[in-house]
Order: C-alpha cells, then sequence, then structure tokens
C-alpha cells in the first residue's frame, strides 16, 4: 500500500524522524526528510543509504522556505501523499525562567511549523484527491509537569488544531484525512533516552498509514485508535440497543 508513496517527515534528522524514514523506506515508499540541522540529515541519509530518500534542510517556522522544499518535491515526484508533522522541541525551563521570546519560539516550531507543513502540502493533496497528515500530538497538556509548561501548551494547541483543520476540509468531499497520532514516551534525546524504542513507535506509524480508515479525524494513541469515553447517557443507550 505504501510502495512508491511520496512520505514527508519534518524533524529528520535524529530519534523518532529518522526511525519513520527509516521504516517507510523499508515499505517501498518515497521519503523526504527535512529538518535544520543539514549534517545530521547527512547522516541520516548516509545510514539509509538508499535512492528512494532525498532531504531538505529547511526552517519549518519559515513558510517561504516551507514553499521552497515542497515545490521541489512536487517538481521530483508530482504530489506528496503522506505528511508527519514529526518535528518539535521540549525546552525543560521553569515557566518563570523561560524569556518571552524562547517561549514563543518553541511555540512557533511545534505548533507553527505543523501549520506551515499543513498550509502548503494540504491543497495538493486536495488537488490529487489523496492525503494523509499525522501530526504529531502528546498527553502533555491533559497533566503538565515541572519545566513542561511550552511543550504542554504546544501539544494542546497541536490537539485543537487538529480537529479545526479535519473539519475545515470536511465539506470538500476529498479522499484527505487529518489524523493526530501520539506516539508516547520515547527514547530520545527529549526523554533523556528513557521510554520506547523509535523504531517500535515508527512501525506503529506505518501501521496506522496503512489502515484503510473512513473516518476522517483519528487519535491515535501509540499502536491504537484511541476512542474517547463515552457519557453515562450514551453507556445506557448501547445496552439498550444491544438488549434489543
Amino acid at each position: 500500500m505504501l510502495k512508491n508513496k511520496v512520505v514527508m517527515v519534518t524533524g529528520a534528522g535524529g530519534g523518532l524522524g529518522s526511525a519513520l524514514v527509516k521504516a517507510f523506506l523499508a515499505k517501498g515508499a518515497i521519503v523526504i526528510g527535512v529538518g535544520r540541522n543539514h549534517q545530521a540529515l547527512e547522516q541520516v541519509n548516509a545510514e539509509m543509504n538508499s535512492d528512494a530518500f532525498s532531504f531538505y534542510q529547511a526552517d519549518i517556522i519559515q513558510y517561504d522556505e516551507v514553499q521552497q522544499v515542497v515545490t521541489k518535491v512536487v517538481d521530483l515526484h508530482g504530489r506528496i501523499d503522506y505528511l508527519f508533522n514529526n518535528a518539535a522541541v521540549y525546552p525543560k525551563v521553569n515557566f518563570l525562567d523561560e524569556t518571552a521570546d524562547g517561549f514563543l519560539q518553541a511555540l512557533n516550531i511545534n505548533v507553527g511549523g505543523a501549520v506551515n507543513c499543513s498550509k502548503v502540502i494540504l491543497p495538493i493533496m486536495i488537488k490529487n484527491n489523496f492525503g494523509r497528515v499525522f501530526n504529531l500530538g502528546s498527553w502533555a497538556h491533559l497533566g503538565p509537569i515541572e519545566n513542561s509548561a511550552v511543550y504542554s501548551a504546544s501539544k494542546a494547541a497541536v490537539h485543537s488544531l487538529t480537529k479545526a483543520i479535519a473539519k475545515d476540509i470536511e465539506h470538500l468531499n476529498v479522499n484527505v484525512q487529518v489524523h493526530e497520532w501520539i506516539p508516547g514516551h520515547l527514547k530520545t534525546q527529549m526523554s533523556e533516552f528513557t521510554g520506547i524504542d523509535p523504531a517500535l513507535a515508527a512501525s506503529w506509524a506505518v501501521m496506522h498509514a496503512e489502515a484503510d480508515n473512513d473516518n476522517k479525524n483519528t487519535i491515535y494513541n501509540e499502536a491504537d485508535e484511541w476512542l474517547p469515553p463515552k457519557s453515562l447517557k450514551e453507556r445506557l443507550k448501547a445496552k439498550l440497543l444491544f438488549w434489543k
């Protein structure tokens, strides 16, 4: 299903990003890695050693840079089928110690980057009548821990943004979906190398990308689709219908 599909991954220079690149290449996809660190992208390129992988250095908070990269990719491949808005930062700084500029910069990367990439790529997906956007989320906003103000706030914004974008394209009746994927606590630099192996998480991403899902907007939690808890009224109704 993913063979020869064009997959773009932001934050591809390491951690989950490079694991996503590897996992999608293994499925026969054409993978585009985007990141700010050219040296890190070069290293990923050397590790992948695949003609199906190409990378672009770009700052995703700069709309023009995103647009330039996407134009090059579409000129070469004609489309982008899957977008993983993976790039994010996690400044572990107390809110009172963080500068206003630092806070807004992190917020811009975590939310603005997803906005820029989605705004450039969604019209292409809509034109081609196929596309899947996966915004990387977190449960951090539900129970923020110490020194996580900007990260928690940004992930709350990503959650709402994902649902809002899906609602805004709902009337178009095209085969384009916008999902949130929460990969969990990963063993990367962001978590000081504790948690889930990024390779395992990347295998879940592949599974979700391959899923035959008619839902235009889904929250995926690690390997599974997350369903919100039902209200008492909904639970009673379900039981009554079952008994009937």
